[in-house]
């Protein structure tokens, strides 16, 4: 009976005093919890800022956050914000008469936030964190090329309306070559995506002959599909589940021959489920063996359709001749509505005279019958009429040239030159650089005449399909046949005996060149191609091609980037025979023994480019017609390269780059009196990006150049030097305090690009105290330093001989000694974009006010590491020759600035003067961080005295300011932070919706400034706009 009574009462215990300890403690250990709720709150806070730091990492990889985590920022922001008034209500307690009882209410509060605190901390890994942001799909191709002709609506809508019946589920949009198929579809495909009658809307190009790797790849890619298997099959199974999930508009552009949807991975559309097709071809048949269910045909534009778009590309207006205008309406019906043939025949008629337009109408007119498909005469007329119409003669034949290159290639100028050059083409005689010139002309006209297009890099050209197909025609009818394809089968044919020329592309590995191969005896080109073939060529194969001019084996395009060399070639002795062969281009393989070549007389161009070889024949030094030898990126095993071509006196052109070499030094007393252009790199690994973004004509990037200052101006490979467009110099040595005058007295006048890496004895880049000369750097447009650890101003120029009117991008870093940059006085930088000042401890400033108002263009800065700079625009008195007046041109400052970023300048306590602002009306992005004595964005300490502001009489001026973004780590502290209601203040919105108004007090300062657009930044979990 006593155990069941102790039983009793100690439950008893357990349901009553337990529950009584607790709520006691609310009471008593007030103190206690009250102070555990700082270190809650600082922990999470820190793990709030892991968490930000993630996500713009995240961000800058174009990665989207996944909602859990936004999710937990948002607690995290709301949880804080809880806190931070609970921390106020904490300091009011002792205050109140009833003191206790609220005591305990706000000490079980606090305990539930620190417990919710801890909660959120332990909830802060996230797995996954983010993903790949999907592709922009659609949007991302334009509209620019699209006219809405009338006669183009009906097409539109039928599309539109044959993807909404999703029994149509293959749709063939046929027409002719340049009507106008592809810019259709892409319209039809950002409508389908907008009205999301898919969830995905994908377009890849199919070309002439198709490549199922490249049209898997495209598709994957914009998927966000990334393949493991390596077999096209494979691919294609797991491109195939894909398309199988959710429903997905695939739109397959220039389509030539039936495709096998299977071997790409398309699933045929199974119960009006999954995947959609749109195929863009020329050709019904190819329709009708898809078996498309629709096939809706593209027409040509309508009379006034084609006239108003030959008006706009021949320039015709009301005031233009009415006999021109009479022959211009028959041209446009000679063009059958074809939209590539009225865009390219009004382009090249263009400010010609009415006897010349006579004159092309009569040539359409009387244009013969061609054996090709119904309905392509006469688009192939107007063409042809475009080539004929070429006054040019090198233009002439660098577009057929254009034509060895396969579809949709970019075609890099440069080969286009090596391969005109070895031809002997019209213009191409003399010296390398007149024809470089000659050929740019020639280009110019055909891309003017859009016989050519301009493609992604500003050093490549595009040829239209149809026009290229007009190339091979014109060539082959004017016996100058092309034979331009894919595989080695066609070399079998008899109809290759009388090519011109032949160039085979993207072959497969294990291709041979046997004995009764390339019975060719009138070719002039032979054109390999293939990244990844090796070649045995047969002893007998050459002996056939007595008359050939250019032979190339390539694994690349031109490129200044290295790559991997893959097959061996093995130059048989029949090479010999080729005495007529003026451009050898074999890049990118192993060659083994190359001593054959000593016996190519007429050579003109060897490019041996990225190959690998045992040595360089003494004899090249003896080919006395070769101008233009490339060597970059060469694998040579004996050591006498130099040697050899130290005595290849007749180049014009020399591109080096030998890897094995080491500390071979390139012999200084070698001279090319005759080099126009050259890229000479040794000791050095330099950024081939930068080679291939710029492609400059004369350039050297050294490592360890050692020749003493005093010997260097006698030395002939000064000329390198100081002719050089593009300069990177590593670890100089020799007592070089500067680059001018010890290296040019002259000024290096013809520089564009120089960087200077790791070079202990430079003092001052430009040194005018010593110069004669009245103008330096002034074509320089790059200058970058790096780790220049005595350097201690940038331009030493009291006589303002160094203009810099070119520069447009400026990058110092780890410059332990420099005080001051010191441009020079009076610099007009008015190209300047881009400056980057990083781990600069010993600089104080960086522009004068009167360089500042030069700076029109400049859009970004970004100053970091800078402990000891005290002011980006020094302070001078009034009545300086530097002194720029707050009123002068104010308007002017700064007024492409986009981007400011400074980090870790503690010495730093204001950014602007006063007055600069006016000019910030570009300004985007602000980021300040780690200035810990920076107490104003604008205005220093003195301008901020009420005293100053009178005695200059600055009336308040309202600023607006288009910022993007803003972060600051001092933000209360620089913009002076506060809440206020009245109406000056900036609306903000907190995550509850409720509207709250701040202000940033900067009156004093006589100055309003608007930040107008939202700010990407939070305090206390509400996105706020401000007034400075």
């Amino acid at each position: 009976m006593g155990d069941i009574v102790l039983s009793i009462v100690a439950k008893l215990a357990e349901y009553t005093v337990g529950p009584i300890l607790h709520h006691a403690r609310y009471l008593c250990c007030f103190n206690n919890i009250a102070g555990n709720l700082p270190n809650a709150k600082e922990e999470l806070e820190l793990t709030r800022n892991c968490v930000k730091e993630r996500v713009e990492e995240a961000i800058m990889r174009t990665e989207k956050i996944e909602p859990a985590v936004e999710k937990w920022l948002k607690d995290v922001e709301k949880v804080l914000e809880e806190v931070h008034m609970l921390q106020g209500r904490i300091s009011e307690v002792s205050k109140s008469d009833f003191r206790r009882q609220f005591q305990y209410f706000l000490t079980k509060e606090i305990a539930r936030k620190i417990e919710k605190m801890a909660q959120l901390n332990h909830n802060s890994k996230f797995d996954p964190f983010s993903k790949i942001a999907e592709l922009p799909g659609m949007k991302y191709y334009s509209s620019k090329d699209f006219v809405r002709f009338k006669s183009r609506e009906s097409t539109y809508e039928n599309l539109l309306e044959a993807l909404k019946d999703k029994s149509a589920c293959t749709i063939g949009l046929v027409g002719l070559g340049g009507s106008g198929k592809t810019t259709l579809a892409k319209e039809v495909g950002k409508k389908a995506e907008e009205l999301k009658l898919f969830e995905k809307v994908v377009m890849a190009t199919v070309s002439q002959t198709p490549n199922i790797t490249s049209i898997q790849m495209q598709i994957a890619d914009k998927l966000g599909l990334k393949f493991e298997e390596k077999t096209e099959e494979g691919r294609a199974q797991r491109l195939s589940e894909r398309l199988r999930t959710g429903t997905t508009l695939l739109i397959l552009d220039d389509v030539w021959e039936k495709l096998e949807f299977e071997a790409i991975g398309i699933p045929y559309n199974e119960n009006n489920k999954g995947c959609g097709v749109i195929l863009t071809t020329r050709s019904r048949e190819v329709c009708i063996s898809m078996q498309c269910q629709t096939i809706i045909e593209l027409n040509l534009l309508a009379g006034n359709e084609a006239w108003d778009l030959f008006k706009l590309n021949a320039n015709i207006t009301d005031e233009s001749p009415y006999a021109l205008k009479g022959v211009a309406t028959k041209i446009v019906d000679e063009c059958k509505g074809l939209a590539i043939a009225i865009v390219t025949v009004g382009s090249t008629l263009k400010g010609k005279t009415v006897k010349e337009w006579e004159l092309a109408l009569s040539r359409l007119k009387d244009s013969e019958p061609l054996d090709i498909p119904k309905g392509l005469r006469s688009p192939y007329a107007c063409l042809e009429l475009s080539y004929d119409n070429l006054t040019n003669e090198l233009a002439k034949s660098l577009f057929l040239l254009c034509s060895i290159f396969p579809e949709d290639h970019e075609i890099d100028l440069e080969d286009l030159f090596r391969f005109g050059k070895g031809m002997g083409l019209p213009g191409t005689f003399g010296t390398m650089e007149k024809a470089r010139r000659e050929m740019q002309i020639a280009v110019g006209i055909l891309i003017d005449s859009y016989l050519l297009l301009q493609a992604s890099k500003k050093e490549r050209v595009k040829m239209h399909d149809m026009v290229r197909d007009v190339a091979l025609w014109i060539a082959a009818k004017t016996g100058q046949a092309i034979l331009a394809s894919t595989g080695m089968d066609q070399l079998m044919d008899e109809t290759i005996k009388d090519k011109r020329a032949i160039s085979l592309w993207d072959l497969k590995n294990g291709q041979l060149l046997h004995d009764d191969q390339l019975n060719c005896p009138s070719l002039e080109i032979l054109l390999f191609h293939s990244p990844q073939v090796a070649f045995e060529v047969s002893n007998a194969c050459f002996e056939r091609l007595k008359m050939i001019k250019i032979l190339a084996f390539l694994t690349s395009s031109y490129t200044w980037r290295s790559w991997r060399i893959y097959g061996t070639l093995s130059l048989p002795q029949s090479m010999q025979s080729l005495q007529n062969l003026h451009t050898l281009c074999l890049r990118g393989y192993i060659l083994g023994d190359i001593s054959i070549l000593e016996s190519l007389q007429a050579l003109e161009v060897l490019d041996l480019r990225c190959s690998s070889f045992i040595e360089l024949p003494n004899g090249i030094a003896s080919l006395k017609k070769l101008k233009l030898l490339d060597l970059f990126h060469c694998l040579i095993r004996k050591k006498n390269a130099y040697e050899v071509i130290g005595r290849c006196l007749q180049l014009n052109e020399l591109y080096l780059h030998i890897l094995p070499y080491g500390n071979q030094e390139f012999p200084h007393k070698v001279s090319f009196s005759r080099l126009e252009r050259y890229v000479l790199i040794y000791k050095t690994y330099p950024r081939t990006d930068r080679l291939e973004e710029h492609r400059p004509t004369r350039a050297l990037c050294t490592r360890g150049f050692n020749a003493s200052v005093q010997s260097f101006i006698s030395l002939p490979i000064k000329d390198f030097f100081q002719k050089a467009e593009y300069l990177h110099l590593e670890h100089l040595e020799g007592g070089y305090k500067n680059v001018i005058p010890s290296m040019d007295p002259q000024g290096m006048n013809h520089l564009i690009f120089l960087f200077l890496e790791y070079c202990p004895e430079i003092k001052c880049v430009f040194d005018g105290t010593t110069m004669q000369t009245e103008d330096a750097f002034s074509s320089l447009v790059i200058l970058s330093l790096s780790q220049l650890h005595n350097l201690e101003e940038v331009f030493n120029d009291p006589s303002s001989r160094c203009s810099l009117k070119c520069l447009e991008e400026l990058t110092i870093k780890s410059c332990r000694q420099l005080y001051n940059i010191s441009f020079p006085k009076n610099s007009k930088l008015c190209h300047l974009k881009f400056l980057t000042i990083y781990k600069c401890p010993m600089l104080t400033c960086i522009f004068k006010p009167s360089i500042v108002q030069t700076l029109e263009l400049l859009e970004e800065v970004e100053i970091s590491g800078c402990s000891e700079l005290k002011q980006i625009i020094e302070e001078v008195e009034e009545g300086s020759v530097d002194y720029v007046s707050s009123q002068s041109h104010t308007s002017l400052m700064l007024p492409k600035l986009r981007i400011l970023t400074i980090d870790g300048c503690d010495g730093l306590e204001y950014i602007f003067p006063m007055c600069y602002a006016q000019g910030l009306a570009s300004l985007e992005i602000l980021e300040i961080e780690e200035c810990n004595e920076l107490k104003y964005v604008f205005g220093s300490e003195k301008e901020h005295d009420l005293t100053v502001y009178q005695h200059q009489t600055h009336r308040q001026t309202k600023v607006d300011i288009n910022l993007l973004y803003l972060e600051c780590s001092q933000l209360e502290k620089v913009f002076a932070f506060e809440h206020e209601a009245g109406d000056d203040g900036q609306e903000g919105t907190d995550k509850d919706g409720e509207q709250r108004k701040f202000f940033l007090d900067t009156t004093d300062g006589g100055l309003v400034l608007n930040l107008l657009t939202h700010l990407k930044r939070r305090r206390n979990g509400m996105e706020w706009r401000m007034q400075l």
